[in-house]
């Protein structure tokens, strides 16, 4: 028999950060009723978030005293917080390997499966084992999928041309891919040129969608674990991020109102689009609305980067300037590291009084220093302001 257990270092986090957590999340509970005059919104808000995560992370240090994953002469243990899964040996299909997790599937599918963290000790040990004892199920879906593929009349008249369709769909997502990817490490780590970085990040996810809508369903948006069909999903996430970072830490915007109705249309656009006569999304199992929530998450992305870039990017209006000054000067890092002024009201925009600026401007500035701030009204409508120490003619 062996044993495994969370992984050292886990369990020592988690045992250190568990009752902290459960400390802050306890008093934001409580917090609302030590303010003068209750607030009910305040209260219907942070109590829920309180309870859920005050219980999931007492359920996390019982996962941890509790939990262990066994293997015995003829069959796999699973004991969890509420309850211990047994599955011998004869009774085991095969197992499929996902990001985060070993699933060990039964063969009788009202037995439930037995679920295997990465955080396991051992987890690669175990892992090993498994490969050499059972069927990687993955592996048989996929070449059952494939099979399905090639015997697709549909996708061509011949079973050779559809080998070379499926092939060259395989070196076509390779590449879309790769583009994103390059892309967005091109956007976001050294933007130059300028416009050819973030034109990049607006034309990869458009040609991913086409790219999508003209391979008969043989190209798809995500590829599960066990598929054989190719997937642009990198293409679509990674230049979206990329767009993001840049239309916030580049641009600032005064008033974002307009930007949530055009940001989400062109969102719903590209979904529509993807949703037209496509074989992937059916949406009868969990798999499908997850994949669904996730792209439009990132399409949402790439719509408000696009919005902000196209409205900043393409705006010839007058600028109106004012005049502040510097009250303060900051310094937020972390992942990113960002440069912040506070300044004095503007007269009638009183809404701007601290403002991210360039590394160089920063430095350049001090405390009491007058500064220039040019308001615009937008491509778009979208109203936006550029600071700087220099005074335009």
């Amino acid at each position: 028999m062996k044993e495994y257990k969370i992984a050292k270092g886990w369990a020592i986090f988690i045992w250190v950060m568990a009752p902290a957590l459960i400390g802050l999340f306890g008093l934001m509970g409580v917090m609302p009723f030590f303010t003068d005059e209750i607030d009910l919104t305040l209260v219907l808000i942070l109590i829920p978030i309180s309870i859920g995560m005050v219980t999931l992370m007492v359920f996390g240090l019982i996962d941890i005293y509790k939990g262990r994953f066994i293997i015995k002469k003829d069959k796999l243990i699973s004991i969890g917080i509420f309850k211990t899964k047994e599955l011998n040996f004869d009774e085991i299909k095969g197992y499929a390997v996902t990001e985060q997790y070993i699933f060990v599937i039964p063969e009788d599918k009202q037995k439930r499966k037995i679920k295997i963290s990465q955080y396991l000790g051992g987890y690669r040990e175990v892992l090993l084992w498994i490969s050499q004892k059972f069927v990687d199920l993955n592996d048989v879906k996929e070449a059952v999928e494939e099979q399905g593929i090639l015997n697709d009349q549909s996708i061509g008249w011949s079973r050779e041309l559809r080998e070379e369709k499926l092939l060259n769909a395989r070196k076509i997502t390779k590449l879309v891919n790769l583009l994103g990817i390059i892309s967005f490490a091109w956007t976001l780590f050294y933007p130059k040129p300028y416009d050819y970085a973030v034109l990049s990040a607006l034309v990869i996810p458009i040609f991913a969608v086409l790219v999508i809508k003209f391979s008969s369903g043989l190209i798809r948006i995500d590829k599960p674990n066990g598929s054989a069909y190719p997937s642009v999903i990198y293409a679509l996430i990674f230049p979206s991020m990329g767009l993001m970072v840049r239309s916030v830490f580049d641009y600032d915007i005064f008033d974002y109102s307009n930007v949530w109705l055009k940001s989400i249309a062109i969102m719903i656009s590209l979904l529509f689009i993807l949703s037209i006569k496509q074989k992937e999304i059916s949406f009868n199992k969990k798999q499908d609305f997850l994949t669904i929530a996730s792209v439009a998450m990132f399409l949402w992305l790439y719509g408000f980067g696009t919005v902000i870039y196209l409205n900043c990017c393409l705006d010839k209006s007058e600028p109106e300037h004012f005049t502040a000054i510097i009250l303060d000067k900051r310094i937020s890092t972390g992942k990113h590291t960002s440069y912040y002024l506070e300044l004095t009201s503007l007269g009638e925009r009183k809404d701007i009084d601290e403002v991210s600026v360039s590394k160089g401007l920063y430095y350049r500035v001090e405390v009491d220093n007058e500064i220039n701030i040019y308001f615009r009204n937008g491509k778009l409508e979208i109203p936006w302001f550029i600071v700087t120490d220099k005074k335009r003619e």
